[in-house]
């Protein structure tokens, strides 16, 4: 009787223990899509309107905070890469404004406005803000980056979305000029229309 009792005790303390160890890693699961408090700098502002250089400044812009980032909300918006920033290990897509409009899908021909920059530097590398129109193509592999092809299908008209998107994802080992190897990129990009 006493070596049951003790055995039926040894079991549940046991499972007690594996229950506090799981609910404490369960917490920690997917830190990527948390919402940032840090309002300390520095911060790397790019206004999406106006290139390359960043401001720096030690206090955090207005805008939506999301991962270390803070996304302007004007009609020009702006990417703040804050001291909380990390590399994405993931694909991020994250409407920041909803759209009104049709849906686009993989194979369509687009019309959008975006802006980029590297997490790594900080810096603002395109925006077609900063040139004055949108850009128009085809949504389709092999015609741009996988993060856009991945995170770019289901936007509708109107809507705004955050597109973090990984190195391997990006432009790999060989981007082009004003891109570091295997950088995350942020993009905001905004769907004009589906042509």
């Amino acid at each position: 009787m006493s070596v049951r009792k003790n055995l039926a005790t040894a079991v549940i303390a046991v499972t007690s223990l594996v229950l506090i160890v799981g609910c404490s890693t369960s917490q920690d699961a997917d830190p990527e899509v948390t919402e940032s408090n840090n309002t300390v700098g520095p911060y790397s502002i790019n206004d999406c309107g106006v290139p390359p250089a960043p401001v720096i400044s030690e206090t955090a812009p207005a805008g939506t905070r999301i991962d270390g980032l803070v996304i302007g909300e004007g009609a020009i918006p702006s990417i703040s890469v804050g001291p909380d920033s990390a590399p994405a290990i993931e694909l991020i897509s994250q409407e920041l404004v909803p759209g009104n409009g049709a849906s686009v899908a993989l194979g369509d021909t687009i019309t959008v406005n975006y802006c980029g920059v590297g997490q790594a530097t900080g810096a603002l590398f395109d925006s077609s803000w900063a040139r004055g129109e949108p850009a128009t193509f085809q949504l389709a592999p092999g015609a741009l980056i996988e993060g856009w092809t991945q995170g770019v299908p289901g936007m509708e008209i109107g809507e705004r979305r955050l597109l973090e998107i990984p190195g391997d994802l990006g432009y790999g080992v060989n981007p082009p000029g004003g891109i570091e190897p295997n950088e995350t990129l942020i993009f905001v990009v905004e769907l004009v229309s589906i042509d």
